[in-house]
């Protein structure tokens, strides 16, 4: 089913301000319809006041609010007043936004970019297994299950998907060349051309399966809300720092800061989402009276998910610097932050 937006114009009466009420779904494909009536309203005489009233949305896309905000701002002020905007706090997400998860994710460890039945992508690795020579320690992937047949090899796709997020996630989007990562996975450059026509397509492939591991954490959001042990117990399948899927999302996010990297959009979607489970986790605590007094869950959240960051870059930095003996034990350091959010009735 199509996303759909509405718009309710509202004029005072002396034409002095204009409040256009939006209604449906506001995303990358629906809100260049929201321009042309913007423009009208800009068109009376004397230029009104725009206030443009989110609140009534169904759901919002950062993909379709960042552009539309950019567009509406590019006019100079000195011809139109600015628009005011009414935006609801956090944005209501819809599930048809996320890539859907793929069926053979196992744990927490592996999602599979490709149809159903192909072999999964491993996406967290142990410290024996460090991208570009940097030492992580992440959580030990779980024994595969007992299986009659034999597994099918991973195909070539899946292999340039696994070497180009280890390529993003270490040296960034704008540090990994095409050439670079052919290198890095044992490919020649028209080889991995053939699979991928750019650098834009290959990231826009491994964002994919970024967007499907949130997915799997979305899913469960719900009862983890539930219980604070939940949540504590889902902190090493879904944010250990260490871990792909964080360490993408702490790289590729710093660098989506520039206002043209392609990724620019789809990244701050990611970010929202994580904190929005943490939040919807730390809500449900509240309701329980779990949490601490005064605490607001979106701070909390925010903070939460702001610490899986900081450690990921920690990951790269401090602890290549340490003996690999040393355990700075990040999950511990992310349960005890949690904890601390906590009442003394919720914590256990």
């Amino acid at each position: 089913m199509p996303h759909t937006l509405s718009v309710t114009v509202r004029v005072d009466l002396d034409l002095r301000g204009v409040t256009l009420a939006v209604f449906g779904c506001l995303t990358a494909e629906t809100h260049v319809s929201l321009l042309s009536v913007i423009a009208k309203a800009r068109g009376l005489e004397p230029a009104p006041r725009i206030t443009l009233d989110l609140l009534g949305t169904e759901h919002i896309d950062l993909d379709g609010l960042l552009p539309l905000q950019h567009l509406i701002d590019l006019e100079p002020r000195s011809e139109f007043s600015p628009v005011t905007y009414l935006i609801p706090d956090p944005l209501p997400i819809c599930p048809r936004t996320m890539r859907s998860a793929p069926t053979d994710w196992a744990g927490g460890t592996s999602i599979s970019p490709g149809p159903a039945g192909s072999a999964p992508l491993t996406l967290l690795r142990g410290a024996d297994q460090p991208a570009g020579g940097t030492a992580v320690k992440a959580p030990p992937a779980p024994a595969p299950a007992p299986s009659s047949s034999r597994p099918r090899a991973r195909t070539r796709r899946e292999e340039i998907l696994e070497g180009s997020a280890q390529m993003f996630a270490e040296h960034g989007y704008y540090g990994a060349s095409l050439r670079d990562i052919s290198r890095h996975v044992g490919i020649s450059h028209p080889g991995l051309m053939h699979h991928f026509a750019s650098k834009d397509a290959l990231l826009e492939a491994v964002v994919d399966l970024l967007e499907a591991h949130a997915q799997v954490a979305l899913d469960q959001a719900e009862a983890m809300s539930m219980d604070p042990e939940a949540m504590l117990q889902a902190l090493p399948a879904h944010w250990h720092p260490g871990s792909l899927p964080v360490q993408l999302l702490s790289t590729l996010g710093a660098e989506s800061v520039r206002g043209d990297h392609p990724g620019r959009f789809r990244m701050s979607r990611l970010r929202r989402v994580h904190e929005h489970i943490f939040e919807q986790c730390f809500t449900g605590f509240a309701q329980q009276g779990l949490l601490r007094r005064g605490l607001d869950p979106a701070f909390a959240s925010r903070a939460l998910f702001g610490l899986v960051l900081n450690l990921a870059v920690r990951e790269r930095t401090v602890r290549t610097m340490q003996n690999r003996s040393y355990d700075d034990a990040p999950i511990e350091e992310l349960s005890r932050l949690a904890r601390a959010f906590l009442s003394a009735d919720g914590e256990r």
